[in-house]
């Protein structure tokens, strides 16, 4: 699981990289507004009960997003980001020598602040629960109403831009620092997930 999680962090940095050296790379947003819309996939990574084996989940549905952006230089993409979403975190379990996967998926309003640093995100999601989906037994009901806190770290590439605005294709990573408990005999499951998407943002110093 150490080895996925790594994988999953190379594969961040080479993306922030490509964005840091993209040809937009010197032109920093104006102060915008936008949304943004990702798919996912997860995979808990933290110890598991006895007979059980984590595996991936691929979530059925979308992140979305509001966004602000406050830009904090003029000569290159540093600045803040806001994020108001609802942010889904998915992941799978199954028994050992079975093929089932038994998923999860838990639901949650987030408030994310993320700094923005030549293409390079990092930040935290602040997620509070607002509903969970799963396909197996009531013995792995995941707790309601529980808070998540999630490390996040990503790249944002532009792909078009005019004075209108921006639209990007970002990519996140991110690790849940709290867990999420349940009902399952005290173990405490950290998802971790990638997730693919677009934004964009509208350019609010031209209005």
């Amino acid at each position: 699981m150490k080895n996925r999680l790594l994988i999953n962090l190379l594969l961040l940095f080479t993306v922030a990289n490509l964005a840091t050296n993209s040809i937009f790379a010197a032109d920093n947003y104006p102060f915008s507004v936008g949304a943004s819309v990702l798919g996912k996939f997860g995979v808990n990574a933290a110890e598991v009960p006895q007979g059980t084996q984590n595996a991936i989940s691929f979530l059925n549905g979308v992140d979305f997003a509001l966004v602000g952006y406050m830009p904090m230089s003029e000569e290159s993409k540093t600045g803040l980001f806001l994020e108001l979403g609802y942010t889904n975190s998915p992941f799978g379990l199954k028994s050992t020598g079975f093929p089932e996967v038994y998923k999860v998926n838990a639901k949650f309003f987030t408030i994310s602040p993320i700094l923005l640093m030549s293409g390079f995100t990092v930040g935290l999601d602040f997620g509070f629960g607002l509903s969970t989906d799963y396909n197996f037994s009531e013995y792995y009901r995941p707790m309601d109403n529980d808070i998540n806190v999630n490390l996040r770290i990503g790249g944002i590439i532009p792909v078009y831009q005019n004075r209108i605005g921006a639209l990007n294709f970002i990519i996140n990573g991110t690790y849940s620092i709290t867990g999420m408990q349940y009902s399952d005999g005290g173990f405490t499951y950290h998802p971790s997930s990638l997730s693919f998407g677009l934004n964009y943002l509208f350019n609010m110093e031209d209005w």
